[in-house]
Parts: C-alpha cells; structure tokens; sequence
C-alpha cells in the first residue's frame, strides 16, 4: 500500500494537531485545534470532524483517519474510556461518531503508543523486530515492538515505563507506586535536582536554569555540577531501562522527549549504567539512539496505524 493515504490526529492537553501522511511522510499539516476544557466533547468532535472533511476534500484519496489521544482507550471498540487532563472525555465512542460522519475508516491509539510506532516504522526504530521507545518529557511514556507487533497488553495500557520503581521505599508518587521512575527523571524533576546538586556544593542555579537544554549547555562548557547532574539522571534512567532489557531483550531502545535532547552525555551515562548492570549478552547487540522524527511523530504514528487497522479492507 505504497500510496494509501490517512490522517492523522495528534491529540494534547493544550492544542490537537493534524496532518495528512503518505508513506510516513506529512504531506499537509491541517488546522491546530485547542483543546477544549469546559467538557463539551460533542463540540470538539464536531471541530475535528470539521478539519477531517476539509483534509478529505483536499486529498480525496484520503482512506483513513487515526487518533492518537493522552489516556486510556478500547482501541477495539473505538472508545475513549479516559483522557488524561482532559475533561469530559470518559466512554466517548469516538470510531462510531467518526465513521458515520466522514466515512472513513477510524482508528484510535493512545498517543505514547502512536509516536512510538512512528518511530519504529518509519523513524530510529528503523523497524527492528524488538524495539522500546521511551519518551522523557514532563511525563516518561513508553511503548513496545515486540516481534514487529506493537504490544498493548490485556486493558490496552501496556508500556508504561515511567511508572517503573526504581526504589521500592522511594518516593510516592501520584499512582501510588513508591519510588517510580517518572518521579526522578521527568522534566521538572531535573531542575529540582539540579537545585540540590548545585546548593550541595554552596552554589545556586535559578529554577530556569535546570531546563535540560541548559544543563546540557552548562555541562559542554565544563561545568563539572551540570554534568554530575547528567550523570545522576543518566543513572536513574539507566536503571530504569535495565529492568526493560532483562525482561525482553530489545535490539534497539528509541529515547525521545525534551530531556533526550541533552545530547550523547545523557546517552553516554544511560549506556555506562545498562553495561554495569546487565550481562553482556543482553547489551552487546543493543542500540540506543534518539528519536528521529520529532513533533510529527504523533501525526505520523496515528496516520499509519490507522492505514494498517483491521477495519481497513486490504
């Protein structure tokens, strides 16, 4: 199906973006759309539904539309059970209503789920049979390609990495497993670390300076406090993705999000804690990389599983 042709939703807490993909590729992005907060769901389904019919005019080849969406969904029966930070959208039968309107085969994936296929099929993954993708942002999602199958679990929700203890007495955290990864290592949680680093040795560093960019920045020009606080979120994340690789052995693990982005210091820590903790055979294949296709990989990653449901005549 070199030409099939779907959209793509990418849909956030703040804005819902969208595109029109070919072979991986965003050949047109639509209007971005906010998300509404006031908990009328049939108006932003109708919005969408909207921007649907006017991507299908302009591609009329168009045989598919994907979601991807921050919660937790029935990717069989096309519902919405929950978003995340999202009112009102509980049991929406997101399909059904979308189906009927435009005529299009529909698909819905949580949005971890649907940058990580992104990334598999036609991005870093570069479709090994057994690959991890994890995202460190304010948030740490994952998702996994098991024998070139993304893997969902039995309620759909399977790959959720940041929720991982890496200290079973550590601190709570907000889905009551103690000492989760998330807790550590999530954007936020970077500056809050590089404040005790910093105040340790007697110095300060402005909240905004704990951005990982900055750090980052801080640590290649020498900063000996910002790379020692690279070192300690390299090794949590390490430990965190050593549980992940005794379990399934992955031939390539994919890290995107904003804290990936401080550079092949991170990578570099990430890979000395894995070596240090792992047996050689489960490591010595293993290739860790960052993610390729950036911001559109959710546009992407829902397009194309869309273009690959079961509902989809082939």
């Amino acid at each position: 199906m070199s030409s099939a042709t779907a959209i793509g939703f990418d849909f956030g807490a703040t804005t819902i973006k969208t595109g029109v993909v070919r072979d991986g590729v965003i050949l047109e992005k639509g209007n971005v759309i906010e998300t509404r907060q006031d908990g009328n769901t049939d108006a932003l389904v109708s919005e969408m539904i909207k921007e649907i019919k006017a991507l299908k005019a302009r591609y009329p080849e168009t045989e598919a539309v994907g979601f991807g969406v921050p919660g937790i969904i029935d990717p069989i029966e096309g519902m919405v059970i929950h978003l995340t930070n999202v009112r009102g959208w509980v049991n929406i039968p997101l399909r059904s209503v979308v189906q009927s309107e435009t005529g299009l085969v529909t698909n819905l994936e949580n949005d971890a789920k649907a940058m990580a296929y992104a990334e598999w099929k036609h991005g870093a993954g570069a479709q090994v049979p057994n690959t991890v993708c994890v995202t460190l942002g304010t948030a740490v999602g994952g998702a996994l390609i098991l024998n070139g199958k993304l893997y969902r679990g039995t309620n759909y929700v399977a790959g959720e990495i940041g929720q991982m203890s890496i200290d079973y007495q550590g601190v709570d955290f907000v889905y009551g497993n103690k000492g989760a990864l998330e807790a550590y290592v999530g954007h936020y949680k970077i500056a809050d670390r590089a404040k005790e680093i910093y105040e340790a040795a007697g110095k300060r560093i402005a909240y905004e300076e704990g951005d990982p960019r900055n750090l980052s920045k801080l640590a290649n020009e020498g900063d000996g406090l910002a790379d020692q606080v690279w070192r300690d979120i390299g090794l949590k994340i390490g430990v965190g993705l050593t549980n992940v690789i005794w379990l399934v052995n992955p031939g390539r693990i994919v890290l995107g999000g904003g804290v990936s982005q401080a550079g092949e210091r991170l990578f570099q820590y990430i890979r000395e804690t894995i070596r240090n903790r792992c047996e050689k055979t489960f490591w010595e294949k293993l290739e860790i990389v960052p993610a390729a296709l950036g911001n559109d990989a959710g546009i992407i990653g829902a397009a194309t599983l869309a273009l690959e449901s079961e509902f989809l005549p082939h």
